[in-house]
């Protein structure tokens, strides 16, 4: 697992939609966006599953995901395994989150994932290049 740093930290909390990119296991590709997220740390990202249907399948049969944002404070590519977990103390802490912050949301299932490699989005000469 990598650690963020600061920035690219401040980036991502301060991005209102993320971009979640899975892939079945014969590799068909599925991409939405997302906007209940938040770090758990410098090296987890929860994501709140409240609609998910293609998504949950490809992440239940391949757990590889990657994720991209832009805001305010620039963007970058995210990537790393997932779990997912719909009866445990991370699902209901999930649930709590939500009834706070988005009280008409009901979740399905709470989706950890550990971050593995961050690359840069911004276009010029280092667009792609894996920073962590």
């Amino acid at each position: 697992m990598v650690k963020l740093t600061d920035q690219i930290k401040e980036s991502l909390t301060g991005t209102k939609t993320l971009f979640l990119a899975t892939a079945s296991r014969d590799g068909t590709p599925n991409v939405v966006p997302i906007g209940a997220f938040k770090l758990l740390d410098d090296e987890t990202l929860l994501i709140s599953d409240q609609y998910f249907l293609k998504t949950l399948a490809n992440m239940k049969e391949n757990p590889k995901v990657a994720l991209s944002y832009w805001g305010e404070k620039g963007g970058y590519q995210i990537k790393g395994p997932v779990t997912l977990h719909t009866d445990d103390d991370v699902f209901k802490q999930n649930v709590a989150w939500m009834k706070e912050v988005r009280p008409n949301l009901t979740p399905k299932s709470a989706v950890v994932m550990k971050i593995t490699d961050v690359y840069i989005v911004k276009g010029g000469p280092d667009a792609g290049k894996k920073i962590l």
